[in-house]
């Protein structure tokens, strides 16, 4: 049984010289570095802040990965090598027990919330530099096509680019953008095109957001980002009708557990029961069947009520991640632990670690 890891990342925010080497009109913003380490400690100047810089410090969390800090053993810090170095993360996989796997960048806002012409230049960029970063490994390291949200005029042709000209199986879906929520009308174009070439959506959530950037520590807006964008975006396509237009649509989300997903299934059910009449225009049906026609999650080793979700959400549509090299992963545990379960069937852990996502992939 091959094993797929859905979710992983790149630390390219520690090369973003490399990364984001601009050329044309926007060459002059090429980040340019100021401190030699290939590391949390790497500094550039560039002007790239998809948010408030008070809120980024609030985020701040960079001690963990810090070799210097020692945090932890230092065990978390010595793994980000794994997010540049390519041959580093396959050795890393091999211990882990992982045959393909899916790979986001760290800093996803960086190119998909920024707004405009810099945006679109920023996804172009960052998209060419990692069909790079893994030739000659494309049959284990699958790289996710980050789009242009902050400049939906562009987001049909950078999509086009990922899946036709660079061959990426999977393309990240946003929660919401800083203009527009995932119903836009601004967003259609873009779902019409993914639906006609057939391909996956994975959407992972960002670290902020309108409401999680009111606080100010990373324990709080950690704890909120995940769930909170999530739920955003499932909403605009549940409710605003995405699905009902584009029902062969197939999106995962992240991050959140597969216990995330019967919370707000119930819920939306139960509101639409009392308001189908003239409040729901934009769908037909039960906001659950959707959910269960459309909807993938990936779920924690470990979560307790895996089972419950299993059993009524759908033992076809949860897939595992690790989320390598980042801090919370379970590296180098999570397919084993998933594999020592005794409470699910060794069906229902064959499914999780290989058969779903090959039917999320059409495999």
């Amino acid at each position: 049984m091959k094993v797929f890891d859905m979710d992983s990342h790149l630390r390219e925010e520690y090369i973003m010289d490399e990364v984001y080497r601009l050329e044309g009109k926007f060459a002059h913003l090429t980040p340019v570095r100021l401190s030699g380490e290939k590391n949390v400690r790497a500094k550039f100047k560039h002007e790239f802040q998809p948010w408030p810089k008070e809120v980024v410090a609030h985020f701040s969390h960079s001690r963990v990965y810090d070799p210097q800090e020692n945090w932890n053993g230092g065990d978390v810090a010595r793994r980000q090598v794994g997010g540049w170095d390519m041959d580093v993360r396959l050795a890393a996989n091999d211990k882990e027990g992982i045959d393909h796997q899916f790979m986001f960048p760290t800093q996803l806002s960086i190119p998909t919330y920024i707004e405009g012409e810099l945006g679109a230049a920023l996804c172009r960029a960052y998209n060419n530099w990692v069909k790079n970063l893994v030739k000659g490994k494309e049959d284990r390291l699958w790289p996710v096509g980050v789009m242009p949200w902050g400049h939906p005029e562009a987001l049909v042709d950078e999509l086009k680019h990922c899946v036709k000209t660079l061959g990426f199986k999977a393309i990240h879906l946003t929660p919401y953008s800083h203009k527009h929520t995932l119903d836009s009308a601004a967003f259609e174009p873009f779902y019409a095109e993914a639906a006609k070439l057939d391909v996956p959506l994975m959407l992972h959530p960002a670290s902020f957001g309108e409401l999680i950037n009111r606080y100010d520590n990373f324990f709080a807006m950690h704890i909120l980002g995940r769930p909170f964008n999530c739920t955003a975006g499932l909403v605009g396509l549940v409710t605003g009708g995405v699905f009902e237009r584009y029902p062969n649509l197939r999106v995962a989300f992240f991050e959140c557990s597969a216990e995330w997903i019967l919370y707000w299934m119930h819920r939306m059910d139960d509101d639409y029961k009392r308001m189908n009449n003239g409040f729901t225009p934009k769908i037909t049906k039960k906001p659950s069947e959707y959910i269960k026609k459309n909807v993938y999650v990936t779920c924690e080793a470990d979560e307790r009520l895996l089972p419950l979700a299993l059993e009524e959400f759908s033992e076809n549509r949860v897939l595992i991640a690790s989320d390598y090299p980042h801090f919370d992963s379970e590296y180098p545990g999570t397919v084993h632990e998933l594999k020592e379960r005794s409470d699910i069937s060794e069906k229902q852990k064959q499914k999780i670690l290989c058969e779903n996502a090959k039917d999320f992939l059409r495999m």
